[in-house]
């Protein structure tokens, strides 16, 4: 029985239709590649989407045969086991052939450039629709549907079926693609046509560079639409205030004091917006007031920002979209929110001093100063402690009230520098 201590492959073996018997795994490899080599180069698979179809040679994904596995199979037929084991295998070849299987292989990283192509020239992103004020009415664009190719079925299909190319010159894979819908549709927003509320407030054209700090932020406010339930967030909506995005140096309150900063005068926009998001009965979700009080609103009716630092936010807890609309008008801001107007309540917002809190006054000796002269070194300021309220009115008649904030801000000492410097008469 010297047949078991052959080293070449035993007889009874094919490879799909080759057969390997009596061969070393060097000569069958050799066999098996030339015998594959030529039926493979005309393969290729078809993606067929619609009328577009795109053909793929499998050189381009570098698909071949699991050689290596299939010839490690092949040898080790009828050398496993003892010795009656192996003498019985080997026999039973010469009645029953054993036929091994070849695996197709391909280069995953390749087949994900092919069909990432094939998404680039398929894909598109849906398109909200949109909505526009223009001459006082509102212009609504159509949404389009997107189309998603789905790479994880398509692989699932190309796993399935690449193995037919061992027997078909092609394999015909139809994409599976999803239709991606809109976020912001046409109908939802055909219901915006009331205005919910307004506020205004004034400015100063005179400084430059704050009137551009508070045009740049309105015009990004404006034409924000807000679904249900969504958030507004003034830094993500405005953006950074950079000097390469046109925000130029003006007068901000910095820790009670005004200095020049980046981007002075946004918090008008912040404030405007956060009283016009009241006076239409939003939710509001993050406001911190100034160090000291605004001169463009009431106090406790402030809301100042921050890149990174300080947000000012608020929700859209009402039943249908809003559309926000920020202009300037000569010297005034205008804030509006747009919606549907599904009661006939009314709301005002009221601010209540409840403290007077009087600033300390400090009084400094100067002996270089004039004996009964004094100046002020530092005017100081009252401070106030403060109760915003929100009224709803029914049918005018107050039905509700409702406390918003309650705010204090610090006063700050006066601070007198006296002379004592005696004066000697001539």
């Amino acid at each position: 029985f010297f047949i078991l201590y052959r080293d070449t492959i035993y007889n009874g073996i094919e490879m799909v239709g080759v057969d390997v018997s009596g061969l070393s795994i060097v000569d069958e490899r050799k066999k098996l590649e030339k015998q594959f080599a030529n039926e493979q180069s005309a393969k290729k698979i078809q993606f067929v989407y619609g009328t577009k179809t795109w053909d793929i040679s499998i050189q381009e994904i570098d698909y071949s045969y699991d050689y290596t596995k299939a010839l490690q199979e092949a040898y080790e037929t009828g050398r496993k086991g003892n010795y009656f084991h192996r003498l019985a295998k080997v026999l039973s070849l010469y009645r029953e052939p054993h036929t091994i299987q070849l695996e197709p292989i391909y280069d995953a990283g390749k087949l994900d450039a092919v069909l990432e192509k094939l998404r680039g020239e398929i894909e598109q992103p849906p398109k909200d629709a949109r909505i526009s004020r223009q001459g006082g009415k509102f212009v609504i664009q159509e949404e389009q549907i997107g189309l998603q190719l789905d790479v994880k079925k398509l692989k699932s299909l190309l796993e399935k079926d690449i193995s037919k190319l061992k027997y078909a010159e092609e394999v015909q894979l139809d994409i599976p693609v999803e239709v991606v819908s809109p976020k912001i549709t046409a109908e939802s927003l055909s219901v915006i046509e009331d205005l919910l509320g307004k506020y205004t407030t004034k400015f100063s054209t005179s400084n430059y560079n704050r009137v551009q700090n508070i045009r740049l932020a309105a015009k990004a406010i404006d034409g924000t639409v807000l679904l249900p339930g969504e958030v507004f967030s003034f830094n993500d909506v405005v953006g950074p205030r950079t000097k390469d995005r046109g925000y130029q140096d003006a007068p901000v309150i910095f820790e009670g004091e005004f200095v020049d900063g980046l981007g002075g005068g946004v918090c008008q926009v912040s404030s405007t917006l956060y009283n016009a998001a009241l006076l239409s009965g939003l939710k509001i979700v993050e406001r911190i007031k100034h160090s000291i009080p605004s001169t463009y609103v009431p106090k406790g009716r402030d809301a100042t920002v921050s890149y990174g630092i300080i947000d000012f936010k608020f929700e859209n807890n009402l039943s249908h979209p809003i559309y926000l609309e920020a202009y300037i008008s000569g010297n005034s801001l205008n804030v509006c929110v747009y919606g549907k107007k599904t009661t006939n309540q009314t709301i005002q917002i009221h601010s209540v001093e409840n403290e007077v809190v009087k600033r300390d006054v400090e009084v400094k000796y100067d002996p270089k100063l004039p004996e009964g002269q004094e100046r002020i070194e530092q005017k100081g300021r009252d401070g106030y402690k403060v109760t915003t309220y929100k009224i709803i009115y029914e049918n005018g008649v107050e039905v509700r009230r409702e406390k918003v904030s309650t705010d204090y801000y610090k006063p700050q000492k006066q601070i007198i520098v006296k002379g004592t410097k005696k004066v000697t008469a001539n």
